[in-house]
């Protein structure tokens, strides 16, 4: 059997901290959280690969390496309360638990939800709540926020999600226009007033897109 701890230390050794995640916090986060638990058992012996493991029903897991970059970027302080869309089993949200004051998901899948509230349960998180509905509507009524992340890569980000920043907050993604493999993880900031942005672009990735934020369909004539 393997030893999860030690394979959880060589992923934040040999891929997270290899490159750019400094913050010892966020370095502890992604050691202690049991990966393993949050993947489907044929992935179990895969969970700590430098990839985006697939857990059905159009969710997935980040891959180690640019979830980590992700959260480094939004430089989570204690009293930060932060939404993630398209939750999936509750690992990203088990990875902010430690990090934050309040963490809110948002996920339309039962099954997702089920499974993800009893793992938090039996790891004694108590500061997660998760929300059923649709993802690309966030979850507007418990916000403003001062981050959000999404779990995968989008075509574009609905303004009614960035209006549910706080002043000052910040938003991560992944964008990635149509037919292209890759995207750019890239960082919002909401300014002064409202409808009011500032954006750019960190580094690449080929993260999968979230179900529901694909490009929409075009038709030529």
């Amino acid at each position: 059997m393997a030893d999860f701890q030690q394979v959880r230390k060589n992923m934040v050794n040999g891929q997270i901290s290899t490159n750019g995640v400094i913050t010892p916090k966020i370095l502890e986060a992604f050691e202690n959280t049991p990966r393993e638990l949050f993947v489907p058992e044929k992935y179990k012996d895969l969970a700590c690969n430098d990839e985006d493991i697939p857990l059905g029903r159009g969710r997935f897991i980040l891959e180690p390496s640019v979830h980590a970059k992700m959260i480094q970027a939004l430089e989570p302080k204690a009293d930060d309360v932060v939404l993630e869309i398209g939750g999936g089993t509750g690992y990203g949200a088990a990875i902010l638990s430690p990090l934050v004051s309040t963490v809110v998901v948002t996920e339309s899948e039962s099954e997702c939800i089920a499974k993800a509230q009893k793992l938090w349960d039996s790891l004694g998180l108590c500061n997660i709540a998760v929300f059923e509905g649709p993802l690309a509507k966030g979850n507007p009524e418990h916000g403003p926020y001062d981050s959000i992340i999404i779990k995968g890569a989008v075509s574009s980000v609905p303004e009614q999600i960035l209006n549910q920043l706080n002043e000052g907050g910040q938003l991560i993604c992944v964008i990635k226009t149509a037919e292209k493999t890759t995207g750019q993880v890239t960082l919002f900031k909401k300014l002064g007033g409202e409808g009011q942005y500032s954006s750019y672009p960190l580094f690449d990735a080929a993260t999968p897109y979230l179900q529901g934020f694909e490009p929409k369909e075009t038709f030529c004539f």
